[in-house]
């Protein structure tokens, strides 16, 4: 006899030696392709750093010597970390501004503007673009604080002298390994968010004041201080660390504003009565701003928008706002802002001109105003609005900025030509010497107007031609990986029809071995030499090692499949040969497979659309149940009940506000969901749609106290979120002995699920009162309603899929096709067409625990102050570590029933893993093609942040799969009725 597979039919009877050869078979191919699967999914996330994260640092440029006189002698530069830009220019309730000093040197004597950043909005990125003058890619954010991933130039190397103050990540970064740099950082012991942090800034204060008093008595330092090209630097991190642990409207950092302006007053002062030359000048600034929720990263407003005030020696004085005044309406920053913006009339300066700039651009800024060669790699463009000079060194100023970036642009196209066996050059700028010695021409003859035009063209042809040598290799590396992808999806989908449905066979005759073996043998040669060829000329070319393994995994993935070309022709026949009502079944089951993963692919940039998918799933299932089972079962109501639940959760906010009470409140919620499951377990005899998942029959239980320690677990966790949050509101530091037991609570509740019954809802019951303590001690609100919600409709799609194997079992066709079905191995069926559903099931409730309580791809989406309740000093691993370990996981019980599901259907877990992958993979090669590289970079940011969250996808839920299976492995389910099949 026979059973049903994906694709067909084959004899099911085989002989114990060929089940034994299979299996053995099965598990070696398993094991490989798992292994494969990581490999070449982890060398293909690579590719995103050769695309859109490579460095574009290039070293050999020459400095270029500016030929005007230096404005300044000193430079003091004040960097505010984490200040937006409306905190510090909008007034408080009464109706005073918060930075009073500021505002008197913008209107008196100084200029003023928003300085626009680019995400990532982090503190290092900013500082590199502030100090740098580039753009640093965003891996480095990745790679530390403390030390720098490349070597890069920068204002401070190009100064005679650097004095430095502020932060232990910061300061060390630029002045660490600076010879002629002195500098001092306080311990990381200081940041700690359970305190009010603006004392921090006051410490820079006092060590600049500190300095300048010791070297009244020490004549080396005063030569120092005396020297020209000298600048001083004081990292401010108050607001930043006040603002994470506070929020940016609390009475804690709108304070901590005016805490900096007095500190920009008091450096004013000190260094006036000090050095009496009126040769300073002064440049107040940000490195990134703050969301509402005490977070930044990304590219909204509040975290691009920064202030800047520069003032003192060689810097223009304000004037009043005309229709001139910004004559280049076109012009948009890098956080993709309009040049014209208006200044918001709460702001007090609408009448006073504003200058905004890219980050970049202070770079350039700070070395004209001292008369240093601009840094190597620096992309910014000199701001004029700020500087005062004449015309003739306004021009040398642009054209010596212009000069360094077009040395960028010409030690690229030098790189490049000498790799490359057939260089195609940036044509626009094929004659730039011609175009320098026409503006030299025009400075000689004084024409500065022409001259002045002239240069700045060339400027931005030259960051034209920087931005094109950046993507040269685009289009031969997006093909390489496209078709990597797509040879690994359709390798998958022949190893999955071979392994795991009915469908083999005897494909191949006997006689066939020797003949395939000889094409086998055929296929790896030309596999590799025509790999062999590939590498020779990416040897050639002198490309990066990353670049051979592209190619490589993409070569052998084909040449695999070429293997199977004997497979492929059976299959295509049985499929022309099929009945013509399969093919429709087939054809159906592949639209909806589409139709739901571009509704995932969707639901990333659109959270509402899980909304409408749970309102519209919870009737449809609940309707097609009622038509096999009775409404009094109560699971048709139960089903719609608990999909409607869930579905309010991606109508809220992704910046989840603070719900102390909420998160108590679920806690009680969480346990009477636990009580509900326990009844149930406990109380199922004779329900014969509960009868496989429950404890029926088994009165002695393993350890019956375990759910009582579970629940008075969770009860304690709620305690201690009431406890620790109340002394953090209050500005009290978080006791030893709250983190003491708040770690205890969280360490030793994951324990005890390994210690409950093996039934399935009884051990998936404990799971959830396991992981929920944990959960509640990091959330911060309505995400702890979210995680009993979850669990609602896990058990809602376990009940589904029981009812539905019940009434399979019950119908006399589907019994005589169960025991005659084709096994795979002592205790799983082959696949079914129908089966599908189970994997895509799973993607749907997997993305739900990504969107349900935030925007995963969103680098600010989650809320730091989630990890106070178990750390509050500074450290930025430990802090990540939690925080990602809060959102696996809802997915890790997402896995656990998942896994428990194949058990109950007797499924191969590893087949529906696949099938996971392979439906992974067409998302992850649709958003591969929805990468931009135009628009703002907050939208260039979420698109390279979706194709690498899928592409890692088949990485952590492996991990995941092996993580939980420690939880399901001996999940035993109960026979139905003596008839059923044995247990597992």
């Amino acid at each position: 006899m026979s059973g049903d597979g994906i694709l067909g039919i084959r004899d099911s009877k085989q002989s114990k030696a060929a089940i034994t050869r299979r299996r053995n078979w099965l598990k070696r191919r398993e094991t490989w392709l798992v292994v494969l699967g990581v490999i070449l999914h982890a060398v293909y996330m690579l590719s995103i750093f050769d695309i859109y994260f490579k460095t574009p640092i290039v070293h050999g440029m020459d400095l270029v010597t500016p030929r005007f006189r230096a404005p300044a002698k000193r430079l003091m530069l004040l960097v505010a970390d984490g200040l937006r830009a409306d905190k510090f220019f909008e007034p408080d309730s009464e109706g005073h501004f918060r930075a009073p000093f500021l505002r008197s040197v913008i209107k008196g004597h100084g200029r003023w503007g928003v300085s626009h950043a680019r995400p990532p909005t982090e503190s290092r990125p900013g500082h590199v673009a502030i100090i740098a003058g580039f753009y640093e890619d965003p891996s480095a954010v990745t790679k530390g604080w403390k030390a720098n991933p490349v070597e890069f130039d920068s204002v401070f190397n190009r100064s005679r002298h650097t004095f430095a103050f502020g932060s232990p990540d910061i300061v060390p970064i630029f002045c660490g390994a600076l010879p002629h740099s002195t500098w001092n950082s306080y311990p990381h012991e200081f940041e700690d968010f359970a305190t009010d942090a603006s004392f921090l800034d006051e410490w820079s204060l006092d060590q600049f004041q500190s300095l300048l008093t010791r070297s009244k008595e020490d004549p080396e330092l005063k030569r120092l201080l005396q020297q020209d090209n000298l600048v001083i630097f004081l990292h401010l991190l108050g607001c930043d660390s006040n603002g994470h642990a506070h929020r940016p409207f609390s009475s804690i950092y709108l304070n901590n504003v005016k805490v900096v302006d007095h500190i920009a007053k008091e450096v004013y002062n000190l260094v006036e009565d000090y050095f009496k030359d009126n040769l300073t000048a002064y440049i107040f600034t940000a490195d990134h701003g703050m969301s509402d929720k005490g977070s930044h990263g990304d590219g909204h407003p509040s975290n691009t928008d920064t202030p800047l005030v520069v003032w003192g020696a060689g810097v223009k004085h304000p004037l009043p706002l005309s229709n001139s005044s910004h004559h280049d309406c076109s012009y948009r920053f890098v956080d993709e802002h309009a040049h014209d913006t208006p200044t918001p009339k709460a702001w007090g300066l609408d009448g006073v001109e504003r200058v905004d700039v890219n980050q970049a651009d202070i770079s350039p800024l700070m070395s004209t105003l001292l008369g240093l060669p601009g840094p190597v790699n620096s992309v910014g463009n000199l701001p004029l609005g700020y500087i005062n000079m004449n015309e003739e060194d306004e021009v040398e100023a642009v054209l010596a900025n212009t000069k360094q970036i077009l040395n960028q642009f010409l030690r690229k196209s030098q790189i490049k030509q000498s790799h490359s066996l057939y260089f195609k050059p940036f044509k626009p700028l094929a004659k730039y010497s011609s175009l320098l010695d026409h503006i030299e021409d025009l400075v000689s003859t004084r024409d500065y107007k022409a001259a002045m035009e002239l240069s700045e063209n060339l400027r931005s042809l030259a960051l034209e031609g920087l931005h094109y040598f950046q993507t040269y290799d685009w289009l031969m590396l997006m093909t390489v990986i496209a078709l990597g992808y797509i040879g690994w999806m359709v390798f998958l989908v022949l190893h999955v029809l071979q392994a795991y449905t009915s469908f083999q066979g005897n494909v191949f005759r006997k006689e066939q071995a020797v003949h395939q073996q000889y094409y086998i043998g055929k296929m790896h040669f030309c596999g590799c030499l025509f790999m062999g060829i590939c590498s020779t000329l990416l040897f050639m070319e002198r490309s990066p090692p990353l670049y051979h393994a592209y190619v490589a995994m993409t070569v052998f993935l084909w040449t695999r499949i070429l293997n199977e070309c004997a497979f492929i022709k059976a299959l295509w026949r049985h499929l022309s040969g099929s009945k013509f009502h399969y093919a429709i079944k087939l054809f159906i089951a592949v639209v909806i497979s589409v139709i739901i993963l571009e509704f995932l692919v969707n639901s990333f940039t659109e959270r509402k659309l899980y909304t409408w998918c749970f309102l519209t799933v919870g009737v449809l299932a609940s309707v097609y149940l009622y038509s096999l089972i009775p409404w009094r079962s109560g699971i048709p109501f139960f089903v719609c009940f608990a999909c409607w639940v869930l579905s309010i959760f991606t109508l809220m906010p992704a910046e989840i506000p603070d719900n102390n009470k909420l998160v108590v409140a679920s806690g009680a919620m969480i346990i009477i969901i636990g009580l509900t499951a326990r009844w149930l377990d406990q109380h199922a005899d004779g329900n014969k749609y509960w009868s496989s998942i429950s404890n029926q029959g088994i009165r002695k239980l393993r350890f019956p106290m375990l759910f009582h320690l579970q629940a008075l677990l969770v009860g304690l966790s709620s305690i201690m979120v009431f406890l620790s949050t109340s002394h953090r509101t209050e500005k009290q530091e978080l006791h030893a002995w709250h983190q003491l037991i708040n770690w205890s609570i969280a360490g030793f509740s994951m324990v005890l699920p390994l210690f409950s019954d093996d039934g399935l809802l009884s051990r998936l019951n404990s799971i959830f009162l396991g992981f929920a303590p944990t959960f509640l001690l990091l959330s911060i609100g309505y995400e702890a309603v979210f995680y009993g919600a979850l669990a609602l409709v896990l058990m809602a799609w376990i009940l589904f899929e029981h009812t539905l194997m019940y009434k399979e079992r019950k119908s006399s066709a589907s019994i005589k096709n169960s025991e005659e079905l084709s096994i795979l191995e002592d205790s799983y069926r082959s696949l079914k067409l129908s089966d599908v559903r189970i994997p895509l099931t799973f993607m749907v409730l997997f993305n739900i625990a990504f969107f349900g309580t935030g925007n995963f791809a969103s680098i600010a989406s989650f809320e730091i102050s989630s990890v106070y309740r178990f750390v509050t000093v500074f450290s930025p691993f430990l802090m990540a570590a939690l925080l990602i370990f809060k959102l696996f996981i809802p997915f890790m019980i997402v896995i656990c029933a998942f896994s428990a599901l194949t058990k109950l259907l007797q499924v191969p877990r590893l087949g529906c893993y696949f099938l996971v992958i392979l439906f992974s993979d067409v998302m992850t090669i649709h958003f591969f093609f929805l990468v931009r590289n135009t628009g703002s970079w907050m939208e260039i940011g979420n698109s390279i942040s979706h194709f690498g969250i899928m592409s890692a996808q088949v990485v952590f839920v492996l991990l995941l799969f092996a993580l939980t299976n420690v939880y399901t492995k001996d999940i035993r389910i109960r026979p139905a009725s003596p008839s059923s099949r044995k247990a597992m």
